[in-house]
């Protein structure tokens, strides 16, 4: 377990955490706006 392989698997959960808060985000919008306007 080097350095660089612990760089590299720092990136991948930044990737992934910025990845799934994307697609949360996203959603969240979409119900928002279906609700807004179903109101």
């Amino acid at each position: 377990m080097n350095e660089q392989d612990r760089r590299r698997r720092r990136a991948m959960i930044v990737f992934q955490i910025v990845a799934y808060g994307w697609l949360l985000a996203i959603f969240l919008v979409q119900v928002s706006m279906y609700m807004s306007r179903d109101w």
